[in-house]
């Protein structure tokens, strides 16, 4: 589960078939291969590998197999988990190395897993099939569900400053709906929806965020594959747009004082985001506000109005949101200090 959770945290492209003659660089050696052993009726034998933990050389036992249709399914298995997790074939991940011990052999055992079970029969189509009681139409067209507006929080009123930069429709695209999703330790976030067809694209400003990277630079900073990517100026302001490959729709952000407007859209069917910016946006409208740093009564305000919503607190509640500001006041003090300056 450990070694899932590291695959499902690295990001990038979808990887390559995984290949036997990749070149590898594990982290131990292989320093004995010793008698045979049968694992789950796959004649394996026994090596010993030696790896360092805390600068210290420890030993371990493996049994490994070089039968043709075990390495192919394991090396296929690995495969499918990688791409599942859409992480990257890293030349440093231990299980990958371990399982991949050596270049035609592969582990089937070892600490704690053991291979139980290797079937090559083939599985019946019946496996495959949907119940009856679905009445899968196969010439239906699946629609788009349209996003939500404020996906992490409740709406808090009407949208204020994009409402005053956008226009109720334009080429073919209108409006839904619009709101304030967040207005807390003074960043306000708004948000909109438009349609076309069975088309969605989410509108997202974000005011008082000075250090906002904005969506598509995230995934080129972190290395995260991009297609269509471009760069410009829109009415004066610069704007970056791409499709994302890892979450299969296009973006585009567009910088403003203190600010950032991103928009992304609900199909992998390709939307010009330049040309729709164009056509609905009045950036000249936009009033930006003074930057300024959240403090700790900033905080505790914000905190205070997420615990109560104006309702009365029980005594358990009001003992959790005292213990929740001490919390913040000593975080606070922290920054202030300089503790969390990186």
């Amino acid at each position: 589960m450990e070694q899932m959770k590291q695959m499902s945290a690295k990001y990038g492209g979808m990887p390559g078939e995984v290949e036997e003659e990749e070149s590898q660089v594990p982290d131990f050696k292989i320093v004995k291969k010793g008698e045979s052993k049968t694992v789950a009726g796959i004649k394996g034998q026994v090596w010993t590998v030696e790896y360092e933990e805390e600068g210290k050389k420890e030993q371990l036992d493996l049994v490994v197999t070089d039968d043709d249709k075990v390495v192919d399914a394991v090396h296929k298995y690995m495969n499918v988990m990688t791409k599942f997790s859409e992480g990257s074939a890293d030349e440093d991940d231990g299980l990958s190395s371990i399982m991949s011990i050596e270049k035609g052999y592969v582990t089937i055992a070892f600490e704690g897993m053991e291979l139980l079970k290797f079937d090559d029969t083939g599985i019946s189509d019946s496996v495959y099939a949907l119940p009856a009681s679905m009445n899968v139409d196969k010439k239906t067209e699946v629609s788009v569900k349209k996003p939500s507006l404020c996906p992490l929080v409740g709406s808090h009123g009407e949208a204020q400053q994009l409402l005053e930069m956008l226009k109720p429709e334009a080429n073919g695209w209108k409006q839904l709906s619009s709101a304030t999703c967040m207005n807390m330790m003074k960043t306000k976030i708004e948000n909109a929806i438009y349609q076309k067809a069975d088309y969605y694209i989410h509108i997202n400003l974000s005011i008082n965020i000075e250090d906002e990277k904005g969506m598509v630079a995230k995934y080129r900073i972190n290395d995260m594959e991009i297609q269509n990517y471009k760069k410009g100026k829109i009415q004066g302001k610069r704007y970056q747009a791409a499709y994302l490959k890892k979450s299969k729709h296009d973006a585009m952000d567009i910088r403003l004082e203190n600010a950032m407007l991103t928009m992304t859209t609900t199909r992998n069917d390709k939307v010009d985001l330049v040309e729709f910016s164009k056509a609905v946006f009045d950036l000249s409208k936009f009033v930006p506000v003074e930057k300024s740093k959240v403090t700790a009564d900033d905080a505790l305000k914000s905190l205070g109005g997420l615990f109560d919503g104006g309702a009365s607190q029980s005594e358990e509640n009001s003992k959790d949101t005292k213990t929740a500001e001490e919390m913040l006041k000593g975080l606070f003090e922290k920054y202030d200090k300089g503790v969390y300056d990186e």
